[in-house]
């Protein structure tokens, strides 16, 4: 079964060119090189306004809570339905207080594995970290905002025919298809929303953002293997608690401690472009 959130950790685990020339850091950049990204495109601050690409993250705030309801189908050649489960999941933000290796402050997750309606008390739990600013989105191993193993959910700039790789070392890139597209869910209709789309084994995932609210519902769609059917699964926003919102990621943003460069020798971050 494909996750639905750690959607965002973990059914983003399904496998992901240009690199820009090299640039000299500033001092803003909390001591990162930033050799691979263009300096228009990446800004470790922390708005989260409506320009910022971490508005599209489900609200930073501790407390915050999103649950997803996530229906699993088999369908016949036909399209006729021949298996379907039903299965919820969420994440929820614990943390705002630790920072990652390079001094920059992270979000700290419990994301539930999941369950079947009325089991989410006994639905185990697995930790979760993810890092959002102004420029980018990402889920963080290690504590380190350059591990090779993290996964970029959203990268600026979001314009239609936009990509990034997913995975520093991968080659499948995720596409921005479009920018305005109407969404339906079981919270509500939204007119906007923010689409992009991963080739994934057998099929593709599409994941729509909505500003300010989050990944509001994500399909993945591909062949079955016995090759003699389709598998959809189609996760949906079914509860969003927004937690303290003056306990917001935003204004842990140079408040805390940074790390300076060393002299001798110092990690590069490869944001995907």
């Amino acid at each position: 079964m494909i996750r639905t959130v750690s959607m965002v950790a973990t059914a983003l685990l399904i496998p992901s060119s240009l690199l820009a020339q090299p640039l000299t850091p500033t001092p803003k950049e909390s001591g990162i090189h930033l050799s691979t990204v263009p300096r228009s495109r990446f800004h470790p601050t922390c708005n989260l306004d409506s320009n910022s690409v971490g508005f599209y993250f489900f609200p930073a705030n501790v407390g915050a809570k999103w649950t997803l309801r996530t229906i699993s189908q088999v369908l016949d050649l036909n399209n006729k339905v021949l298996k379907c489960d039903t299965t919820f999941s969420f994440e929820r933000v614990v943390s705002d207080s630790n920072y990652t290796l390079q001094g920059l402050p992270v979000l700290d997750c419990e994301s539930s594995m999941p369950y079947h309606a009325g089991q989410e008390d006994s639905a185990k739990i697995q930790k979760v970290e993810y890092y959002l600013d102004d420029s980018v989105v990402m889920t963080v191993f290690n504590h380190s905002i350059t591990s090779e193993l993290n996964h970029y959910l959203l990268v600026n700039q979001l314009d239609s025919g936009a990509s990034w790789k997913d995975v520093t070392d991968d080659t499948t890139r995720t596409t921005v298809l479009a920018t305005e597209e109407p969404v339906s869910t079981p919270i509500g209709d939204f007119s906007k929303s923010l689409v992009v789309q991963t080739p994934a084994e057998f099929g593709e995932m599409s994941k729509y953002f909505v500003k300010g609210v989050g990944i509001v519902k994500v399909i993945f769609r591909g062949i079955t293997p016995q090759q003699n059917g389709t598998f959809v699964v189609t996760s949906d926003l079914a509860a969003l608690d927004r937690g303290d919102p003056k306990r917001s990621i935003k204004y842990r943003f140079g408040a805390g401690p940074t790390k300076k460069p060393s002299k001798k020798k110092s990690k590069t971050l490869k944001v995907n472009q």
